[in-house]
């Protein structure tokens, strides 16, 4: 299968942008000040948009890898061996980021009791382990995110490829007009979803992140078919719609418009990336943009695990009367962090487990 090049850079971007968001996070609910004046700019505030980025290449991207597969003849043998590789990719560096915080857990409530505030027993529940392990951790079992907190999405992912294997053989390779339909029926659906969980716009994580991440899921897999019929090309391929539509992203996010504005434009931004043959092409194919992207998956992993280290690590440090750069040298140094410890995971943990993991999972279903 062909790699769409141009989409992996964008992955590395975009977890970098939901890294700052994060960063944000810590400073402005510890009452450091935000990065940027939140009554002003969504630009980094509303940097959780960048997640629905995500769902939406992931089924574009499911779609691309497995859906001439899985849309042909059922197979139990293919279906095992998607869901073996889809999970073989995920799990290992879930469950790594988790057996790292439950040690911290119990140092620091050891050593520094003071941290636990309102928020420990939310953040850091024994009672939602189970849940963690389960990957279910986006399906309203709880009051609030829970250990890596950034996990609600992996646990909505799975299950997606899941639902993958029933969605993809009523859309893939059916024609556009199934694929606008299936595509406008999962917008209204997200639409919904906004309407029943008012307050929130799109940043529904641990009570209904399931269907955020199905339903866009679901518009990725809707929008491969766009891209396999090569519908608006010759509008889209060169670089200025690129940078145009990059441009529309970051000034809706500065204006802070409706969140679910911001679907179509991440929508054509990987259509454009996608078929870029242009300078961004050659850009984009870089090795430190296309390194950025290999690791993308443990970069937004490892910023969950230093997301919690920090969120009670800085008062901490402030209690004791240590001195602490906050604001944007902060935010570096938890960018700076989160990407080195990104590629050594990527290279020490991910890459090794998720083969070994792939080819116990098979090696059983062949052994069977």
């Amino acid at each position: 299968m062909e790699k769409i090049g141009g989409l992996t850079p964008l992955r590395g971007l975009a977890a970098l942008w939901v890294v700052l968001f994060h960063a944000d996070v810590i400073l402005f609910f510890r009452q450091f000040g935000p990065l940027l004046d939140r009554d002003k700019t969504g630009l980094i505030s509303h940097g959780y948009l960048w997640v629905d980025f995500f769902f939406l290449l992931s089924g574009f991207i499911i779609a691309h890898v497995y859906g001439a597969k899985l849309a042909g003849p059922f197979s139990a043998e293919t279906a095992w061996r998607y869901l073996a590789a889809r999970f073989a990719r995920i799990y290992p560096l879930h469950l790594f980021a988790l057996l790292l915080l439950i040690p911290l857990r119990v140092l620091a409530a050891s050593l520094f009791p003071a941290m636990q505030d309102g928020s420990w027993d939310s953040f850091l529940a024994w009672r939602a382990i189970p849940s963690n392990l389960l990957l279910t951790q986006a399906m309203n079992q709880h009051v609030y995110l829970s250990w890596n907190i950034v996990s609600w999405s992996i646990g909505a992912e799975w299950w997606a490829y899941v639902a993958a294997l029933v969605l993809i053989r009523l859309i893939h390779g059916k024609g556009l007009r199934r694929a606008g339909i299936a595509a406008l029926v999962a917008a209204a659906l997200l639409a919904a979803l906004v309407r029943l969980v008012p307050g929130h716009g799109l940043d529904i994580t641990f009570d209904y992140g399931f269907f955020r991440c199905l339903f866009e899921f679901t518009f990725g897999l809707a929008l491969y078919q766009a891209y396999d019929a090569r519908w608006g090309e010759a509008a889209l391929r060169g670089d200025a719609p690129f940078l145009l539509l990059l441009a529309a992203i970051a000034l809706s996010l500065n204006a802070r418009a409706a969140d679910l504005s911001l679907v179509p434009l991440f929508a054509l931004l990987i259509l454009a990336a996608a078929y870029n043959r242009g300078r961004l092409e050659r850009l984009l194919a870089s090795p430190p943009l296309q390194h950025l992207g290999e690791i993308s998956y443990a970069l937004y992993m490892m910023h969950g695990v230093w997301f919690m280290i920090f969120w009670y690590g800085l008062p901490e440090m402030q209690r004791l009367g240590l001195w602490f750069p906050v604001s944007w040298s902060f935010a570096s140094i938890f960018i700076g962090l989160s990407v080195g410890s990104a590629h050594l995971v990527h290279v020490l943990v991910e890459k090794p487990l998720r083969s070994w993991l792939f080819d116990r999972l098979t090696y059983a279903t062949l052994k069977a």
